[in-house]
């Protein structure tokens, strides 16, 4: 027996649509507008139809005439009186006791309770998380960050620099404010390893996953709950950090695409220190590039596989340089042994990894460079 083939493979769970539930708050502050509003209605249409039946007339122009005079009326902004001279002393009299009766419940109760709706409903700030809410359903190739720390703030300011857009997922809220003050675009507050949050965040139309929490078992939660609504690692990469080595194994296990210790990654770099003292300008600007500080150059990485045409060919007979601005600076050969600064006569082998130094957008050309080599099958179609 067959599947449905419309299931989900992580199961039928819905999006939290973030938007929606500010949307249903705004009209629920419009619902309490209702009976003032019906108030308003009523009376109005009272008050013209009354005018008609005393003076007999149901013209365009005295119905027009006839309803500025119920406007002004019940508004209080002025008076004139809207009818002729017949019957003046009924529709003075109806007049009078229209204004006693309307005065009182239509601008007294509609006013006090159209300004008390406003000042205690926060309406502007529901209206900024529903234009923040609705935004974000248009975000694609966005990163999820979870958790509003240390550790992510540094991450935040660097996407911010580049450009690259990201939806916050923090489940303490208080620290709402301090996440508003900081300049989050994006955010939500929420458990960000249950599956609808994720789902409510983009996660199936998002690039990566970064999860940063100070217990381990919380980092645990977030990747097996992402890896499972995002199997594919070639297409949704899941960063995190851990607290030991054991930990950082066992959420590689679970699906992460890299774990860092932020205490060996410390310890290492301050042994980068002793060991080669560090030239202030060398050290600096190798730095800068490594942890993705400078906007104007950056460092890629591209996997030659069987798929590639190049495999075989020169490096100065591929011409990567000229077309794309791009520059190789290594080479490291399946076997793991790397080729640092290689010259024009160095062959690409299968499996070979390609270090390519440049300009974030000479980057961009290069991978693009790499993507049209790859062989195509007899319907056009890249081998994948």
């Amino acid at each position: 027996m067959k599947g449905n083939n419309n299931s989900k493979h992580y199961g039928n769970v819905k999006p939290k649509n973030y938007r929606a539930i500010y949307e249903e708050k705004f009209y629920n502050i419009l619902f309490q507008l209702r009976y003032p509003l019906m108030t308003v209605i009523f009376f109005t249409t009272l008050g013209v139809l009354m005018l008609m039946i005393i003076n007999n007339k149901s013209d365009g122009q005295s119905v027009l005439n006839y309803f500025f005079h119920t406007v002004i009326t019940f508004s209080t902004v002025g008076y004139t009186e809207g009818y002729g001279t017949e019957n003046i002393n009924v529709n003075r009299f109806f007049s009078a006791l229209f204004i006693m009766i309307s005065i009182p419940l239509v601008y007294i109760y509609g006013l006090v309770t159209t300004v008390n709706v406003f000042l205690n409903s926060n309406i502007s700030e529901i209206f900024r998380y529903w234009r923040m809410y609705k935004a974000m359903d248009e975000l694609k190739g966005h990163y999820i960050i979870c958790r509003f720390n240390g550790i992510t703030r540094e991450l935040m300011k660097n996407l911010k620099k580049r450009g690259i857009k990201y939806v916050l997922v923090e489940p303490d809220p208080a620290l709402e404010e301090d996440i508003k003050n900081f300049g989050v675009e994006y955010y939500v507050i929420d458990e960000p390893h249950k599956r609808s949050v994720l789902l409510g965040v983009g996660i199936e139309r998002a690039k990566g996953l970064v999860s940063a929490f100070e217990e381990n078992t919380q980092d645990l939660s977030v990747i097996v709950t992402a890896r499972l609504i995002r199997p594919d690692k070639d297409k949704f990469s899941i960063f995190a950090t851990a607290t030991t080595e054991g930990a950082a194994e066992k959420m590689r296990l679970l699906g992460a695409t890299e774990v860092i210790v932020p205490n060996v990654a410390v310890g290492r770099r301050m042994s980068s220190f002793v060991l080669h003292p560090p030239s202030p300008t060398l050290s600096g600007f190798l730095e800068k590039i490594a942890y993705g500080e400078r906007t104007d150059i950056d460092i890629i990485e591209v996997k030659v596989d069987q798929n590639s045409d190049l495999v075989g060919k020169k490096l100065k007979e591929i011409k990567m340089r000229q077309e794309t601005g791009a520059t190789i600076v290594a080479i490291v050969r399946a076997d793991g042994k790397m080729k640092i600064a290689p010259s024009g006569d160095a062959e690409i082998k299968l499996g070979d990894s390609l270090i390519i130094l440049g300009h974030p957008k000479a980057l961009r050309r290069a991978e693009e460079f790499f993507e049209a080599h790859h062989i195509q099958n007899k319907e056009g179609e890249k081998v994948s």
